[in-house]
């Protein structure tokens, strides 16, 4: 090499060199490619192990969901079993308050007719009217004492 560098007067050869600038440019080229491979390959790694762990996240919002979901139900069906209960009870009073009104109306008609003299006769359709009034108006009267007590 020297003698080739020694005909062209101290001079460089630029045959040499033009083979190694091309190197250059073809091992960067190289370096560049290896670096955008491996960064491909990381944000690759990373988006897949991102895209997994938003499976999981969505695995676990899915089963917290069901379970919500699951406890809201049974919490419907038991405050409608407790209000099914309620109204079966608010029934049985009612029934029973009635059944106390209808003695009370009956003990109150005995001791009345008791009281009457045997030889009155028929009732005619008057007094049959006033004594559905009277028994409207008792039982008006009967349902405002129990309301107060």
């Amino acid at each position: 090499m020297n003698e080739i560098n020694e005909k062209n007067g101290g001079k460089s050869d630029l045959v040499n060199s033009r083979a190694l600038f091309v190197l250059k440019i073809i091992t960067m080229s190289f370096a560049i490619l290896a670096c955008v491979i491996i960064a491909t390959a990381m944000l690759t790694r990373w988006i897949m192990d991102l895209n997994q762990k938003i499976k999981e996240s969505n695995t676990r919002i899915a089963k917290a969901a069901t379970r919500l979901n699951k406890f809201r139900k049974e919490r419907i069906r038991h405050i409608l079993r407790q209000r099914k209960l309620q109204l079966k009870e608010e029934k049985a009073d009612r029934k029973h308050k009635k059944h106390e009104r209808a003695k009370k109306l009956a003990d109150m008609e005995n001791d009345f007719e008791s009281d009457e003299p045997e030889d009155m006769g028929e009732i005619t359709d008057e007094e049959n009217a006033i004594n559905d009034f009277d028994n409207e108006l008792s039982d008006i009267m009967l349902d405002g004492i129990d309301g107060e007590v």
